[in-house]
Order: structure tokens, then sequence, then C-alpha cells
């Protein structure tokens, strides 16, 4: 019964979409070619932009920030000398084992020291020292 209902009703739609007459049709296309008043361009240039921009520089500026408050920190270790198994970093000597800022200091060999802590591992050796040669003027004695 319920089937015979449904389909009842849905071509009775059907007929009743159809019947539309051809005046009642050349009303509507005639509605539809009038031309519209819209709004003024001038009025149209002056109205704010309806779309949300947001701006994400400040999360980009913190960010930044504490990259570059990492990288002040970081202390740049020079090493100087190795002598009987003790480096000479930035004026003062180490030996294995040693806390240097927020490194260890777990190897000591002929050229190099190594570092490590949480943030990675880092190798410390002698840079060669160009040769500087005292060049004398010939003439006065």
């Amino acid at each position: 019964m319920k089937k015979v209902y449904i389909m009842a009703m849905f071509a009775s739609s059907l007929l009743s979409a159809g019947s539309l007459s051809s005046e009642e049709i050349t009303n509507m296309i005639s509605k539809i070619k009038e031309e519209r008043a819209g709004i003024a361009i001038s009025k149209l240039e002056n109205t704010e932009n309806p779309f949300i921009i947001v701006k994400k520089e400040k999360a980009v500026k913190v960010a930044e920030k504490k990259v570059i408050e990492a990288v002040r920190k970081e202390i740049d270790y020079q090493l100087h000398a190795i002598l009987n198994h003790a480096a000479f970093i930035n004026g003062k000597w180490y030996k294995k084992g040693s806390k240097l800022g927020n490194y260890r200091i777990t190897y000591i060999g002929k050229k190099s020291v190594d570092l490590t802590s949480k943030e990675g591992a880092k190798t410390l050796s002698i840079k060669k020292r160009k040769k500087q040669f005292i060049k004398l003027n010939k003439g006065n004695k």
C-alpha cells in the first residue's frame, strides 16, 4: 500500500510540474531579461574585504627568537693545546671526563678533543697557524 501511495505522489508531482502554460513561461523569461539595478562601483570599491586573513608572523618571530637565543648561548670553544692527556680550551686546562658548559669531554687525542651532550657531539681540533716570517729591508743597518 505504501509503495502505491509513494508512486502516486511522485506521478502527480511530475504531472503538476509539466502543466506550465506558454504564457507563464514567456512571463518568466521576460522577468529574467529585465535589466536589474546593481550596486555602484564606487560603493563596491569602498567595501571591506569579506575574507579573513590569518597572519602567523608572531608565531614565526617567537620561534626565531628562541633559535637566536639558543645560538647566542652556544659558546665557541677553541682548542689551543694538548699536553699530558689534558686539553687547553678557552684559557683553561681540562682532563677527560671534565664538564665544559653543557658538554662533557669524552676523548682527548693528539690533535683533537671530543665533546658530548644531550644535544649532540662536537669535535674540537687544533688549528694550524699560518707561518709568519719577519721580512727585513736591506739598506739601513
